[in-house]
């Protein structure tokens, strides 16, 4: 298509725009993004100095993600004590959770440990930003390495590659996560993948392909029977979270997304069960903070000093290496 288009524009991104640039202005000030437009109805902002975080994803001017109230910020503003990474949580389409622990803060191994890790408040080095036309088709590919490594203690990195081709309303992420250090270190790592109005709405339907659901505390057990629930904005709404052991396809890959028939669209994300063993469903309906996270993990979120007690707590041997894979579609219904 784009070969028979390419005689009517001067320029590429008339139809397949991608910039990069700095944010100006309050906790914003000098954050790297680029933003995609693929020609095709969808868009979406990668967060250089955000561990290359997927910030907004949007589909024929439709918001799919849900954003915060601090909306997002430098990552110089990140304070890591116990819950007070929320200070700094834009949630976005998709936020990066770990290297060496992710969900509820704990005291492992005498180090204290916030909520969620730090990876997603570290920026890209190397970041790179390349764009190719093969087979007459025009194509970006975002890449770069964050670096969470301390001297006398774990040394991880993590290395980003995300794609999108013209005309595909198709996203293409592989992380590859590498200890670059001379200790076996902890490794834990969960994809917060943030689903927002208008997509989510007392309309939508989750796409949760669950084979056995347990609910992670005694509230989230009140809620169990309205998992699947999607209802208005609730005043005093609590969250709730959800462990569900996924059904995959024969090649070990699980699907979960998210149907709007009211907005005529929908999002699904496929990944490698395999390699992210664990699914959190978050649940939070509240007026101003409406949002269903789908999440997968290689560990559970109840803290890392409780993941080690239970033999969960995976870890990277020196040089190790372990790659994630996703695939993420919109579509209209």
């Amino acid at each position: 298509m784009f070969k028979t288009q390419r005689p009517y524009i001067g320029n590429v991104d008339q139809l397949f725009e991608v910039k990069t640039y700095r944010l100006a202005g309050a906790r914003r000030e000098g954050v790297l993004a680029t933003d995609v437009s693929n020609g095709a109805g969808m868009e979406f902002t990668v967060t250089a100095d955000r561990c290359m975080d997927i910030y907004s994803l949007k589909y024929k001017g439709k918001s799919l993600n849900y954003l915060t109230p601090s909306g997002l910020v430098g990552s110089c503003y990140y304070e890591p004590e116990d819950d007070r990474w929320l200070r700094s949580f834009a949630a976005g389409f998709l936020t990066t959770c770990g290297l060496t622990t992710t969900g509820t803060g704990s005291v492992d191994g005498g180090e204290t440990l916030g909520i969620h890790g730090r990876i997603a408040n570290i920026p890209a080095d190397n970041f790179n930003v390349v764009r190719s036309n093969a087979n007459d088709i025009p194509s970006v590919s975002l890449k770069g390495t964050m670096n969470e490594s301390v001297i006398f203690g774990n040394c991880l990195t993590l290395t980003r590659e995300i794609k999108c081709c013209y005309g595909e309303n198709i996203l293409y992420l592989t992380d590859t996560v590498e200890n670059i250090g001379y200790r076996t270190s902890p490794h834990m790592i969960l994809y917060h993948f943030n689903i927002g109005y208008p997509l989510l709405s007392e309309y939508a339907m989750l796409e949760i392909p669950s084979q056995k659901i347990t609910p992670r505390d005694e509230f989230a057990s009140q809620m169990l029977s309205k998992w699947d629930v999607i209802e208005p904005p609730q005043n005093n709404a609590r969250e709730s979270c959800f462990y569900h052991n996924l059904e995959c396809d024969k090649n070990g890959m699980c699907t979960v997304g998210v149907t709007n028939p009211k907005e005529h669209i929908g999002v699904r994300i496929h990944f490698d069960h395999k390699a992210l063993p664990y699914f959190v469903q978050w649940r939070m309906l509240g007026k101003g903070e409406y949002v269903t996270g789908l999440e997968p993990a290689n560990a559970p979120i109840d803290g890392r000093d409780k993941a080690r007690a239970s033999s969960q707590l995976p870890f990277l041997e020196p040089g190790e290496k372990r790659e994630y894979n996703f695939k993420v579609e919109v579509f209209d219904l």
